[in-house]
């Protein structure tokens, strides 16, 4: 058997050395003395023998996507995106001496791109909240992060958003809405610590459905090339796209207030990010002259240096410094005069109490994203904005924070949703409500990604907050000369054989939140039409108790479609002792009929 089994061994051996072998074997030799990942275990890194044209993307010390620069472009690894070669200071190569004996431990590498953070435990059931807003979504953290907080790659794999992190985002929500930023009139609703938190909530779910498609789903700050012809896309986007020009775009000033911000024509920026992906066209810039900059070939990958215009019919750059950045993609010379007025520098001149008093943004718009508290500044320059144009919009009649509680108020059904959320978009994106406000000959292009908008909306709003659940109202007690039920279904066990504390567990007090359970369905209209294929409803699901083991909870990655799958375990109470006496039962008939 010995002598059997040794050539096995030695293959074995063999094999492993040449899989170990095979992880770099479509690449170019690297250095011995190179370790991927190890300098810089989070973000990207050179591949070493390419001249900055390839590059890693590392997390936690491993790789998880190797990329490449479409030429002429190569990796600028200090703006973190592709750029012109002139503009990209490529280092040497790392040199070593050869090692005999390695002094580090190689380590092997996995073959699949990581998806999102291992999530290890999961709340059973919310926090008795008392109208804490802020305490409430601080209990859906873990659904946060793997839902809302998500961005893809070029391939369409989801990672974990390095930018938009949920650390950043409920510090943002406590400054701009409780602890306030200067502004006495306005604030981002969030109705903590009182009664109509879940209108807060609701007010969040809507801000982050659009957050998603604004920017986390790309995990960019900057705002990048959307509109081509036919894989065109015009250099002068940076000015303006879909037929605006955001140097234009002023405030309607009163007397007493200036907040638009001067055009510079002498300004040069580029953006510091832009989205995934070796032909994608390269990060918006500024700079002075009117020479053409012609447009990228998206087909190609190249730059094509031509009089191209964008559909605002600018070919040239000049002045062309505002486009959007943060969360929202806070854009033109008025939204971010407004940022540098209540939150920077411009109301620092006015010896008011600002959060940046340091921060000028008319200067450099692209401060939000550039500077070393970018992570912070993407959440609360888009807050403000959403406080400032969206919470405060009432023209014809439709206002916003009305619209919002009779949403509330209302059976939240889909259509309520969608109306809701469309309306709201529009808001956003175009300062006006009705369909058909600014694109009356082709109304549905006025919301980009509408469907992505309503989708993440119902997520964030029933999967994620369960706004529902905050809603049932408490039941009123009945009177004792009233039966409770009066065609009570006859018990198989008396009740005797439960203790309190086991009833308790079967009927858990009203007042204690179940972020687990659905809510009973109140009689109230027929049942609407079956919503389309991108928002269909969750299953109901059995109730869950407080202390309860849910299936999936131990898993590395958690599915809601896990739990309560299988018959409820109550370890330890009465249900079990049921079921053991049904087998007792069962082995006694069965020895009852073999004696026989």
């Amino acid at each position: 058997m010995v002598r059997l089994h040794r050539p096995i061994a030695a293959y074995a051996v063999i094999l492993l050395r040449h899989c170990l072998n095979f992880r770099f074997s479509d690449s170019k030799a690297l250095p011995r003395c190179y370790l991927p990942c190890i300098t810089n275990p989070n973000g990207n890194e050179l591949v070493p023998g390419t001249e900055c044209s390839q590059y890693l993307e590392c997390s936690m010390g491993r790789i998880t996507a190797r990329r490449s620069c479409a030429a002429p472009l190569v990796f600028d690894l200090t703006n973190g995106y592709c750029n012109f070669k002139n503009q990209v200071d490529c280092p040497p190569d790392e040199t070593c001496e050869p090692s005999y004996a390695p002094t580090v431990t190689p380590q092997i590498l996995p073959t699949e791109t990581p998806t999102l953070r291992p999530i290890t435990a999961f709340p059973t059931a919310s926090p008795v909240i008392g109208g804490k807003a802020l305490e409430y979504i601080i209990s859906k953290r873990v659904l946060f992060e793997k839902k809302v907080l998500v961005s893809y790659t070029a391939a369409g794999t989801p990672y974990q958003s390095t930018l938009y992190t949920f650390d950043e985002m409920r510090r943002g929500f406590k400054t701009m809405s409780t602890d306030g930023f200067g502004a006495d009139e306005f604030n981002f609703l969030l109705w903590d610590s009182t009664g109509d938190y879940y209108y807060g909530l609701t007010n969040v779910a809507a801000f982050l459905a659009n957050a998603m498609v604004q920017s986390i789903s790309t995990d960019s700050c900057d705002e990048s090339h959307e509109e081509g012809i036919n894989g065109r896309y015009a250099i002068s986007n940076s000015c303006g796209q879909y037929k605006r020009s955001y140097q234009d775009e002023v405030c309607v000033e009163d007397s007493n207030t200036t907040y638009s911000c001067t055009v510079d024509a002498n300004m040069e920026i580029t953006a510091v990010t832009s989205p995934p992906g070796a032909g994608s066209p390269p990060p918006f810039f500024c700079k002075p002259g009117s020479s053409y900059t012609g447009y990228w070939d998206a087909n190609t990958g190249m730059p094509i240096s031509a009089a191209y215009s964008n559909t605002g019919g600018r070919t040239d750059v000049e002045g062309c410094c505002w486009w959007g950045r943060g969360a929202l993609l806070t854009r033109n010379i008025c939204n971010i005069g407004k940022l540098n007025y209540y939150l920077g520098k411009g109301g620092a001149n006015e010896n008011r109490d600002v959060l940046y008093p340091d921060i000028d943004f008319c200067a450099n718009p692209e401060v939000t994203c550039s500077s070393p508290i970018a992570k912070e500044l993407v959440w609360r320059t888009a807050m403000f904005e959403w406080a400032d144009r969206v919470q405060r919009y009432n023209s014809d009649g439709w206002k916003y924070e009305d619209q919002l509680r009779q949403l509330v108020d209302g059976d939240m059904s889909y259509t309520s949703l969608r109306d809701f959320i469309t309306s709201t978009s529009r808001i956003l994106l175009n300062d006006c409500h009705q369909r058909g406000c600014t694109q009356s000959s082709n109304p549905d292009s006025e919301i980009r990604n509408l469907d992505e908008r309503i989708a993440n909306f119902d997520m964030i709003v029933n999967q994620i907050l369960e706004i529902k659940n905050l809603l049932i109202p408490t039941p009123k007690p009945i009177s004792p000369s009233t039966p409770s039920n009066p065609n009570p279904t006859p018990l198989l066990v008396s009740p005797s054989f439960f203790s309190n504390d086991e009833i308790q567990l079967i009927n858990p007090s009203p007042s204690i939140e179940q972020t687990n359970s659905e809510p009973t369905i109140p009689p109230g209209p027929p049942t609407p039409a079956k919503a389309p294929a991108f928002f269909q409803p969750s299953q109901p699901k059995l109730p869950v108790t407080q202390n309860e083991p849910v299936k999936g909870e131990d898993d590395e990655y958690y599915d809601d479609d896990y739990a309560m799958s299988d018959l409820i375990k109550l370890e330890g109470n009465s249900a079990s002792q049921i079921f053991d006496s049904r087998i007792l039962l069962m082995m006694t008939t069965a020895f009852v009929v073999i004696l026989l």
